[in-house]
């Protein structure tokens, strides 16, 4: 039943005794071609982990692994990461089956090499989830940084008005005036930039 769940893409290779009769050994062709060293596996898994984790705990990252942070994601972040937790699911589930084929097969470096394969594609993805929450952080805090700012620019606002109005000099009032309207555009700029930053 296991392997009417693999994917048309997975080759089967493995011969099961049936009463009396002897193991089949299928070759597969493009075995030696595919089937990649294990040390260089493990590299690039580590390489691929490390690139979007360098900054997060093992408890963050399995924190927002698990969904536990993606209500902060914006719409087509939620989806990616959605598609990449469910194909590293499904490759799990592969690796299981995959990995109990191992004693009944006659040849188990082809098996191997599609078990490390799968765990090279699920560190790949990964590294991409790692990479969609860091840049979702970076995204909030500087959303955070710009209406901080806007709150001290209002402040200064507040202020300005006050000496704008109990100022007789006239090159005060067109001083005061002039920098009002430029905290005015700064305001407006860092608003635009929070908009654009919050449909991303």
């Amino acid at each position: 039943m296991e392997e009417e769940l693999m994917p048309a893409r997975v080759i089967q290779n493995q011969g099961k005794k049936q009463g009396g009769a002897a193991k089949v050994q299928i070759k597969t062709p493009t075995a030696q071609e595919e089937t990649p060293n294990v040390q260089d596996v493990q590299e690039e898994m580590k390489m691929t982990l490390s690139q979007g984790s360098q900054k997060l705990s093992s408890e963050d990252r399995a924190s927002f692994y698990a969904g536990h942070e993606r209500i902060a994601l914006q719409g087509n972040s939620v989806q990616r990461v959605r598609e990449l937790q469910e194909e590293n699911d499904h490759l799990q589930r592969e690796i299981s089956a995959k990995e109990e084929q191992i004693s009944e097969c006659t040849d188990p470096l082809a098996i191997l090499a599609e078990v490390e394969h799968r765990k090279v594609i699920i560190a790949r993805n990964t590294g991409e989830i790692l990479k969609i929450y860091t840049r979702n952080e970076e995204r909030i805090k500087r959303i955070k940084e710009l209406e901080s700012h806007n709150a001290r620019i209002q402040n200064e606002l507040s202020e300005m008005q006050g000496r704008f109005i109990s100022t007789k000099d006239l090159e005060e009032k067109t001083k005061f005036a002039s920098e009002f309207f430029i905290l005015k555009s700064e305001i407006e700029r860092n608003l635009n930039e929070i908009n654009i930053l919050n449909q991303k």
